[in-house]
């Protein structure tokens, strides 16, 4: 009786805790240092409803199950689209778009392997993240006949946004983000509709560089960065005609400040996608359903995403490239 007792206090009390954090994220947000670090890890709160689920019935307490409800339901509603299959949408492809995000990694210095990366799969329009100028001009080199079209943001000590387009642009400018890198913005036409392409690169919070004792102003003043910089990319996307589509290393999760305030016009294509059934993948490629996201291709407009990948080939990098396949509505 002492065990069951115990485990009845762990179940309920544990419930209660993943409650009353899914009650605090919903109202406060990031607005304490603590709360931004775990809504980071968000799905190792619920490793424990495994555990205690498989003690529940080691010891034959089926009624002891009923608090571990409440966190399984939060982690549905957090993760549905991931956990709960459904069947592909079909498409016969005559009005595809594809748009590959990649984080290249600041000292990669393997072009060759990077550029076979793009050529591989043939984007229609590549956001680049951490390029630096000598990469920026081997892929130049190297890309020239496929992608005629590119443009490097302002240069960065660890890298800087890029575009590369298989499409004329016919007008492209840096976006100054106010802290760490810019974004890229460039705008074509295909397919006869406008289209409005933007690298970005949100600042990363790096904490293993930190001291202790730094740790809550350092990630405050970092999530504050962060959201300012998703703010101007919202108010971006707001001003442009047309479809807007964003690759984005955006250094959060979704459970972060930053992601809703680009999910308040913009929509997450893995998410869109979610687990399909009957998806035709790539060779190389697995469906991009992780739990974690930081690389996201963002989209508005009448465009509609079919599938969207992980890219097994890093090319030198420590990112893995996602590709996004959409059908132009």
């Amino acid at each position: 009786m002492k065990k069951i007792s115990k485990l009845s206090s762990i179940t309920v009390g544990y419930s209660l805790l993943t409650l009353l954090w899914f009650i605090s994220w919903l109202l406060a947000r990031d607005e304490n240092w603590w709360l931004v670090l775990v809504n980071r890890g968000v799905p190792y709160i619920f490793i424990p409803t495994l555990l205690l689920a498989v003690w529940t019935v080691y010891v034959r307490q089926p009624k002891r199950l009923v608090p571990l409800f409440v966190p399984v339901v939060i982690f549905a509603i957090l993760y549905y689209p991931y956990i709960f299959p459904k069947i592909a949408q079909s498409t016969d492809g005559s009005n595809s778009l594809k748009v590959m995000t990649y984080n290249v990694l600041f000292s990669n210095y393997d072009y060759a392997a990077v550029a076979n990366v793009v050529l591989t799969y043939k984007p229609d329009l590549v956001a680049l993240q951490e390029v630096q100028p000598e990469m920026m001009s081997e892929l130049e080199e190297r890309l020239k006949e496929e992608y005629p079209f590119s443009l490097l943001g302002t240069p960065n000590d660890y890298g800087t946004t890029a575009v590369f387009s298989r499409h004329p642009i016919s007008e492209a400018y840096v976006l100054d983000l106010q802290v760490d890198r810019p974004a890229v913005v460039v705008k074509t036409k295909i397919n006869g509709q406008e289209i409005t392409f933007v690298s970005v690169h949100l600042l990363a919070y790096n904490l293993w560089w930190t001291k202790l004792k730094d740790i809550p102003a350092t990630v405050m003043e970092r999530t504050f960065n962060q959201n300012r910089q998703a703010n101007l990319i919202l108010g971006e996307s707001r001003i442009q005609k047309g479809i807007v589509l964003i690759g984005c290393d955006c250094n959060s999760y979704e459970t972060s400040r930053s992601y809703r305030i680009l999910n308040a016009r913009l929509k997450n294509s893995a998410r869109e996608v979610g687990w399909a059934l009957g998806n035709d993948v790539l060779p190389g490629t697995k469906q991009d359903v992780y739990l974690q996201h930081i690389d996201y291709v963002w989209y508005s407009g009448f465009i509609n995403p079919i599938n969207v990948f992980k890219i097994t080939d890093s090319g030198g990098s420590d990112h893995l490239p996602v590709l996004a396949v959409f059908e132009i509505e």
